[in-house]
């Protein structure tokens, strides 16, 4: 399966698997993401819930199962048996919390420490926590793994990709000229994984019918970052 997904991963920067999870390990992930205390969540200003930013950090209960369960082993399927934990961001969408998304590339993650490589730029501090932007040699080999909690079909907000765009990082004005027809939606059932680069531009609608739609979004890196820095 992993020279499957490599095929595409390096053609379209993304590929959705159905069910690739063992029951057991969809059940408890469900379980630990459902039981989480509500002052973990980000909140828009009526109040709604809508997200867990560095979810790894934030619920002790997940992170050992991103290390060490089902998740990380398609991580090593893809990037080989060095693979270390980067990111987890808990979407938690609802009616309340419902807004169109621009297109964009997930270019900053979380860090611990310094370094003098100046290649490590757009240094920040968010929630208390540093970001930094990687190199492009780094981000490459980044993947991200989105596991879909509730059905989230085309009008419930599903991601929408360019596919082939993982290969550079780009700016602002050439994400804006994407055209329409350049995204491809992707729905998708409860317990299916899609598989993508961050540097892939993506989007996402405002629901039509707004359900509640979770997603747990994980990144994974194959890289090892330089003296001074770890990841979170």
């Amino acid at each position: 399966m992993s020279e499957i997904i490599d095929c595409q991963l390096e053609q379209a920067g993304y590929q959705k698997l159905s069910a690739p999870l063992p029951a057991c390990a969809y059940d408890v992930l469900d379980e630990v993401l459902d039981s989480v205390v509500q002052e973990n969540f980000r909140r828009r200003r009526n109040g709604t819930r809508y997200a867990i930013r560095n979810a790894h950090l934030a619920v002790p209960a997940l992170r050992p199962l991103l290390e060490h369960g089902a998740l990380v082993e398609l991580a090593r399927g893809v990037l080989g048996q060095t693979v270390a934990l980067v990111s987890a961001t808990l979407f938690d969408k609802q009616p309340g919390a419902n807004w169109f998304v621009p297109p964009h590339q997930d270019l900053f993650v979380p860090i611990s420490g310094t370094t003098d490589d100046l290649r490590w730029t757009n240094w920040s501090i968010k929630a208390g926590v540093q970001y930094v932007e990687p190199p492009v040699e780094v981000q490459r080999e980044l993947l991200a793994l989105r596991l879909h909690l509730d059905a989230c079909p085309g009008v419930n907000g599903a991601l929408e990709v360019v596919p082939g765009s993982q290969h550079e990082r780009l700016d602002e004005d050439a994400v804006a000229e994407f055209a329409e027809k350049a995204f491809e939606v992707c729905p998708a059932g409860p317990g299916e994984v899609l598989l993508m680069r961050p540097l892939l531009v993506h989007r996402s609608r405002a629901a039509k019918l707004p359900e509640r739609r979770r997603v747990l979004h994980v990144v994974y890196s194959a890289t090892v970052p330089p003296k001074g820095l770890e990841w979170t």
